[in-house]
Formats: C-alpha cells, sequence, structure tokens
C-alpha cells in the first residue's frame, strides 16, 4: 500500500517489516521520518517492526512471522503500546 494511502486511512496502530533490514529495523525510523508525522499510528508511538525475514522467507520462518504477528496485533490495545520484535525470530 502506498504511504499516501495508508496516511489516509488514519491507522491507529502500524506494523511494517523493511526489506533487507533484519534486526536493524527500529521503529524510531518510522516515528522520525518527516512525511509519516501526520500518520495517527506514529504521532501516538504505536508502530512496531517486524523482521522482515519473519514475512519473507517460505518455510518455517513464515510460520514464526505469522505467530509474531498475531502476538504483535493483540498487544495493540488502546491502553498499551505495542512491544518491539528486535532481537526475536
Amino acid at each position: 500500500m502506498a504511504f499516501l494511502s495508508i496516511a489516509a486511512l488514519a491507522v491507529a496502530s502500524l506494523a511494517v517489516a523493511w526489506a533487507a533490514t533484519g534486526a536493524r529495523a527500529k521503529p524510531a525510523t518510522a516515528l522520525r521520518n518527516p512525511a509519516w508525522k501526520n500518520v495517527a499510528a506514529v504521532r501516538s508511538e504505536r508502530v512496531v517492526v517486524i523482521r522482515d525475514e519473519l514475512l519473507n522467507t517460505p518455510g518455517p520462518p513464515l510460520v514464526r512471522g505469522a505467530e509474531e504477528l498475531l502476538r504483535v496485533l493483540r498487544g495493540f490495545s488502546p491502553e498499551r503500546k505495542p512491544e518491539s520484535t528486535k532481537g526475536r525470530a
């Protein structure tokens, strides 16, 4: 989905996976990006990064990625910010 489409949806929470970054990807990257400043999830710091290899690699890593995505989505409650997936696999 294009960035402009995401901004227009006013999403309250955002899970992202940047290709070829692995554990180096950080939510702070999205939070600092001026182009993302009007996205509700960024304004409220409700952005979490999922390691891209867990969503892009067929087989067992993809199953782990689906489990991680479910865990993160369950953590998107109104009362708390989601946990990072850094260092998880």
